[in-house]
């Protein structure tokens, strides 16, 4: 049973070259950091200790002028005159989190200055994501002659000629990819245009959302210190930028760790209400609560419900409606995952395998009554459980609407457009990507995608992988080291959670705690130092250890600081097991 995986996970120890640890030994030193800390730090591509210092930092003083955004001047200056005559001024956004931040930011700092503001969020199943031509024909019938989008609009080519042609002026804001040529709007404000030289391309909707806000109350207000709308919009911007899992580094680190600082002392009404019904009052809020319980349940009003009582539960002034919306949020976010675990069990029952394996190299399941705005979810959920890139497609008459997921080695857009003839419509990028196809075709567009799986995948790449970032004895970890890697949270998409990786460990007890013993408690030993170890779902391999007598160990591992009885001290969050190499 020599390195037999207890856990099914193929593990990478990530490379670090002598330079970079010359890098790392410079930046400990001069900032006074455990130097496993700087060599993590290194490791996220920080070269020197200016850098480092403000990866640290992540100060709101580090942000960049939101002037240095194109067409933020011209964007500014057709607000202003739109307030100072009146109009009527409408915010468009997406039906997500970032969105309907997105829509509160500039609402409420638009409000504020007295503007004659509107929002509208298109619905999910009816309208689709971005802007669509009868919501713009409903939006300038009811008066409106400015219209600003917030998480979309870079690819609304008709939709913003459509907008002009009645009347109406618009200014784009928006982070995804254009597609060559940009809209002709007034403005468009955007960190990932190709003629962009702003600083930070990787702003989340929110962060561009903020941005003009800065830019505008600059402008009104006119001193620097007005830029900030800041403190209290930083709690909707980190929910925004995380929900969306942006890449927390950059920008994005500053709205996440000062975001996250003020969502701990929300004045929110309803950010305070959806943290209590979520049970989470008296405890600390992190990028993990925001991502996995917070968001979530402002998802799934956009999902199967209205994202609109999202917006009205950011902004609300009553704690009786902030908490009734909460709890409407929080029922229908247990509706979303019934339903859900039903889709989810339907197409795994599916999947056609072999020897326990799946015999497709990409799954395409479809079936009737799937939920379209849930099918997404489901799918990041089978590609977890089978590490095969996955669409499911929810069919309603002739046509089927699909949601995909994909794996790193496996580029799921540059695919569908292998398959373009088979599908009616398709858009995404590598990991995530939408599609609706003919129900007749979707036969031979599993083949076309399948063809194109054999072609690029291997069987080692349906093998899940784990990347380690340093291999430690335990006797390296202390609580000043644990400490010292919380200071790089909030942790996320470009800055995630440091796995370690540690040989030969000694068991010197292990047992399954929690119901039904579905967690394993461990006490670790190494070279006469000992730790506490946690693996959270990994219960069941308490039998097969005892079965094996199990003695020595590998383990792949996160560190936390954990505090118990007043005592605080390290712990080990276990990821994954195997019995080490010279066990018996």
């Amino acid at each position: 049973m020599g390195s037999e995986r207890l856990t099914s996970c193929v593990w990478k120890l990530s490379e670090m070259p002598e330079e970079a640890r010359a890098r790392s030994k410079i930046i400990s030193g001069a900032l006074g950091i455990p130097s496993l800390v700087a060599d993590l730090m290194v490791q996220r591509g920080i070269e020197n200790t200016s850098d480092a210092e403000a990866f640290l930092r992540a100060d709101l003083m580090d942000l960049e002028d939101p002037n240095l955004l194109k067409d933020m001047e011209k964007a500014v200056e057709r607000i202003i005159r739109g307030m100072e005559e009146g109009e009527k001024i409408v915010v468009y956004g997406d039906y997500d989190v970032d969105g309907i931040t997105s829509i509160c930011v500039l609402v409420d700092v638009l409000a504020s200055l007295g503007a004659n503001i509107d929002y509208y969020i298109p619905d999910r199943v009816d309208e689709g994501y971005g802007m669509n031509s009868e919501a713009v024909r409903s939006i300038a019938k009811d008066g409106a002659s400015l219209l600003i989008t917030v998480d979309c609009g870079i690819t609304a080519f008709l939709e913003v000629q459509l907008a002009q042609s009645l009347g109406m002026d618009v200014i784009v804001t928006d982070h995804h990819e254009p597609h060559g040529e940009i809209p002709s709007a007034v403005a468009v404000i955007n960190p990932k245009r190709h003629d962009e030289l702003y600083p930070f391309r990787d702003l989340a909707g929110v962060g561009v959302a903020y941005k003009l806000a800065q830019a505008l109350l600059m402008a009104v207000k006119g001193t620097p210190e007005a830029s900030t709308p800041a403190d209290c919009l930083l709690d909707l911007v980190a929910l925004g930028t995380i929900a969306d899992v942006s890449p927390l580094v950059g920008e994005n680190r500053v709205f996440a760790k000062q975001g996250l600082a003020k969502i701990n002392r929300t004045e929110n009404l309803g950010l305070q209400s959806l943290i209590q019904v979520c049970g989470l009052r008296d405890r600390m809020i992190t990028a993990g609560t925001v991502g996995f319980v917070l968001a979530p349940r402002l998802n799934a009003a956009g999902r199967i419900g209205d994202a609109s009582l999202c917006v009205e539960l950011l902004l609300t002034d009553s704690p009786e409606r902030a908490m009734a919306i909460a709890e409407f949020l929080d029922k229908v976010n247990s509706e979303r995952q019934e339903m859900e675990m039903k889709i989810f069990k339907e197409a795994s029952s599916m999947v056609e395998t072999c020897g326990g394996q799946p015999i497709d190299s990409v799954l395409v399941l479809a079936n009737e009554g799937w939920h379209p705005g849930v099918i997404g979810i489901v799918a990041s959920r089978l590609v977890e459980e089978f590490n095969r890139p996955t669409i499911l497609i929810s069919l309603d008459g002739d046509e089927g609407r699909g949601s995909g997921r994909s794996i790193p080695e496996f580029d799921l857009y540059k695919a569908l457009s292998l398959c373009s003839d088979t599908l009616l419509r398709f858009g995404g990028h590598k990991y995530a990507a939408g599609i609706a196809v003919s129900r007749h075709a979707i036969d031979g567009f599993r083949e076309e995608i399948n063809e194109v799986g054999r072609s690029v995948l291997s069987e080692d790449d349906f093998l899940p992988k784990v990347f380690c970032h340093q291999e430690l004895a335990l006797d390296e970890i202390d609580l000043e080291v644990a400490k010292g890697i919380a200071m790089l949270a909030p942790f996320g998409v470009a800055n995630p959670t440091p796995v370690f990786l540690s040989t030969e460990v000694m068991l010197k007890e292990y047992r399954g705690v929690g119901a039904g013993g579905r967690h394993l408690k461990l006490r670790l030993s190494q070279v006469g130092r000992e730790h506490d170890g946690i693996g959270f779902d990994l219960g069941h391999l308490t039998s097969q250890m005892y079965s094996h007598r199990v003695t020595a160990i590998d383990i792949i591992y996160t560190i936390e600081v954990n505090e118990w009885n007043g005592i605080i001290r390290p712990q080990l969050n276990v990821k994954g097991l195997r019995v080490a190499e010279n066990h018996d």
